[in-house]
């Protein structure tokens, strides 16, 4: 359930979500918040709904008004994630015009590492997906979701910049792919190495990016 459907007006869930947030409790995003964390250390089959309790400071019960069940809180709690990047990334965009296409790519890229910790959780629940997926066979969607959307933004970045018009539509869908795809690989490896500069790598490939518009 996407924190949409949990907060639509005239719901059970909406008039409780209201009460909790008006007692200061955590609400239906701050426990799909918590789940994710759970879901990317541990397996999703190991992880309850008390353990999720625990970490979100609520109780089984208060999970209940929000959730169906844990299916239902797993694929909030990825779809959460991958909806607070892409608002994140509007937030940006309407703080003012882009000055050309680099800049506006820098932003998709800041977006990844301003929430990397996030985007690294749902590429490890991702990856474990395919151990449970005959289970959840939706599961993927959210995921799927997030690089079809990926695509259409980095897209419509070139699609509204003087050096990226002359990109053809090929040029353009693997460009966006490799953009996608690089940036997974550097989340990932940042997983994997504790020296691993994430920060520093983003930037040079942005770079390597900036070049490869500029010299076309």
């Amino acid at each position: 359930m996407t924190m949409e459907r949990a907060n639509e007006p005239g719901t059970k869930r909406s008039r409780l979500g209201r009460r909790a947030a008006s007692e200061g409790s955590p609400g239906a995003e701050e426990i799909a918040k918590a789940a994710l964390d759970l879901f990317a250390e541990r397996h999703f089959s190991l992880v309850t709904i008390r353990d999720i309790g625990r970490a979100a400071g609520v109780n089984s019960a208060m999970i209940y008004y929000y959730f169906k069940d844990k299916n239902e809180l797993f694929r909030a709690a990825i779809d959460n994630a991958i909806q607070e990047a892409f608002l994140l990334f509007t937030r940006h965009r309407e703080m003012g015009a882009y000055a050309d296409a680099n800049e506006a790519i820098r932003a998709w890229f800041d977006v990844h590492m301003i929430l990397h910790r996030q985007l690294r959780n749902v590429i490890k629940i991702g990856i474990d997906c395919n151990c449970f997926k005959e289970a959840l066979p939706d599961v993927m969607e959210p995921i799927r979701h997030f690089y079809v959307e990926e695509r259409r933004i980095l897209r419509d970045i070139f699609s509204r910049h003087e050096s990226t018009k002359r990109l053809s539509d090929t040029e353009s869908t693997a460009l966006a792919t490799l953009i996608s795809t690089s940036l997974d690989g550097i989340l990932t490896r940042s997983l994997l190495l504790d020296d691993f500069d994430m920060d520093e790598t983003a930037r040079d490939f942005e770079r390597l990016i900036s070049c490869f518009l500029m010299n076309r």
